[in-house]
């Protein structure tokens, strides 16, 4: 039966958390992505301002060696004179406005390092690569910028005139790699072109590359968690710098191609694999906690509904065992009410001396019940109002102890049937202000209690006592008391001993309402030790009436 809401309340707790739980992995995802953009966002700017140096590096180059190409002699003696005096110009090259080349020229006599030139360049002669250059203002096949190449003296574009540079970059692959040549147009058509010497200028390349990179205005450490690399055509690292080691084969997270005429190199930043989870853990974290926060409220939101849900079928599982206990206890005395008074009609039909004395037994029976009856209701019409709205008590003056005495008159009959004696000893007689009908009430449920669960035989002992400022009245039976494990639970509505309609009578309301009717006196009703049987302590407050008096 209790299936259904036990799973509604799962899903209550699941579904959500599911959701949560969905909607938080997206969102690290996305953070995560984002700062693998920021990161790259930061490392992209390191890399154009290095390749900003490199271009700088090429352009203050360029312009000492247009100066050396400007100096350039048209015969040999001098070409070698000027290559004596520029160390880092390895040889000169002079190529007409057709191609041929005019210097060195093999048809005279050549030195060691002119051969050994002819030897390497003899593709680079063979195609013309540096009149293409001249007339395309490009260096292998590449469109050089101006920032790059360090470009002056355009020539004017037209259709039948493209546009060339007068000087510029050729990158010469040959050997052990890359090889750069710059060349300068002469006014008759003319290329001169400057091998610069590789090691030289690879030497002041790495020179003007920085040790370490600074720290840069964002957040993200860069000094101490990257790698720089200057990587060349063929892949191989040129020079590095950074104080991150990364492992070999590791994947840059940047790269970027080099500005002319290194346009076949590349630069690439390379960071830890971890430094972008290491720097999203503290989302994560904060993801783990707000789950664990819902977890925990979600849960404890379910728990309270699971028990505010049981107690709803605990209560309307007791409201129907009230009705089932009611009609069982309504039916008792009604029932022996009908029986003795049809006895009592057929003695009264037959009187004489005997009958007389049996339609007199019948008559108490018939008495007791109505007033056993009339407790019940009592008690149901008083439970009724409680549940409807706050009891009001009408306080009057009042002696306890006739009260007590009242009551105990009612009960006469019956405990004198059961053979139950009973002792009063009251010392409570000076008049207070109570209620009279609610503290008759208390009286009757816990006497009602002695006739019901302490049948058989003994003694009923009531005692009273006038406090200061309250009124103390014990009730003590011999029957055979109530387990420990009870002794709170008693006092709720509805609860008994035991359940079971074969056992004694009872609603499970009396003690409950005994125990409302004292509070609202300003005082309680609660179980005291006891030798034998049960013992109940009703404290009754005095009111303001009293205190004045």
């Amino acid at each position: 039966m209790r299936v259904k809401p036990l799973i509604l309340l799962i899903l209550i707790v699941v579904l959500p958390l599911a959701a949560l739980m969905w909607l938080g992995v997206r969102v690290v995802r996305d953070d995560k992505a984002n700062l693998q953009q920021k990161f790259e966002d930061v490392f992209a700017v390191q890399i154009r301002d290095i390749d900003r140096v490199i271009s700088r590096h090429f352009e203050t180059l360029s312009t000492e060696l247009s100066a050396t190409a400007r100096r350039v002699p048209d015969h040999p003696d001098g070409i070698r004179a000027l290559l004596r005096k520029s160390p880092q110009v390895r040889q000169i090259i002079i190529v007409d406005i057709e191609g041929a080349l005019l210097h060195p020229d093999p048809a005279t006599e050549l030195n060691l390092s002119e051969r050994e030139f002819l030897h390497e360049a003899q593709e680079l002669i063979r195609d013309r690569d540096l009149i293409r250059a001249s007339r395309t203002g490009s260096g292998d096949g590449q469109r050089l910028p101006a920032v790059a190449v360090g470009q002056r003296g355009q020539v004017e574009a037209s259709p039948s005139n493209p546009p060339s540079a007068s000087e510029g970059w050729h990158a010469w692959y040959w050997g052990r790699g890359v090889h750069l040549i710059f060349w300068q147009r002469r006014a008759n058509g003319s290329v001169v072109g400057l091998l610069v010497e590789r090691g030289r200028w690879m030497a002041d390349l790495i020179a003007a590359l920085p040790e370490t990179v600074g720290q840069n205005q964002t957040e993200i450490p860069v000094a101490s968690t990257s790698r720089f690399r200057l990587v060349d055509s063929m892949g191989s690292s040129v020079y590095e710098w950074g104080e991150f080691e990364p492992p070999d084969e590791s994947a840059p997270l940047v790269e970027s191609a080099v500005s002319a005429p290194l346009a076949s190199w590349r630069l690439q930043a390379v960071v830890p694999e971890n430094l972008i989870a290491a720097q999203s853990s503290g989302m994560v974290f904060q993801l783990v906690t707000g789950i664990v926060a819902a977890t925990v409220a979600l849960s404890m939101l379910a728990a309270f509904f699971w028990r505010e849900y049981s107690r709803e079928v605990r209560q309307a599982s007791q409201r129907v065992s009230f009705v089932n206990q009611v009609s069982h206890e309504l039916k008792t005395p009604l029932t022996n009410i009908r029986m003795y008074a049809d006895l009592l009609a057929d003695d009264l039909d037959n009187l004489d001396d005997e009958s007389d004395g049996k339609a007199a037994g019948r008559l108490r029976v018939i008495v007791s019940e109505s007033q056993r009856l009339s407790r019940l209701i009592s008690n149901v019409l008083t439970f009724g109002r409680q549940q409807r709205e706050a009891l009001v008590l009408r306080r009057r003056e009042a002696s306890v102890d006739e009260l007590v005495r009242r009551v105990a008159e009612q009960f006469a009959p019956t405990l004198e049937r059961l053979k139950i004696t009973t002792e009063l000893t009251l010392d409570a007689a000076q008049p207070i202000f109570v209620d009279e009908d609610a503290v008759e009430q208390i009286l009757v449920n816990l006497i009602s209690n002695v006739e019901k669960y302490a049948a058989d035989g003994g003694v009923l002992k009531i005692s009273t006592s006038l406090a200061a400022t309250s009124v103390m009245i014990t009730v003590t039976d011999a029957g055979p008391g109530i387990p420990a494990a009870m002794q709170r639970a008693v006092f709720e509505p509805f609860v008994r001993v035991s359940s079971r309609l074969e056992d004694a009578a009872g609603t499970g309301i009396g003690l409950s309402i005994a125990r409302d009717l004292a509070r609202l006196h300003g005082g309680d009703v609660r179980m005291v030790d006891s030798a034998t049987g049960a013992s109940f302590c009703v404290e009754l407050r005095a009111s303001e009436e009293d205190r004045d008096s």
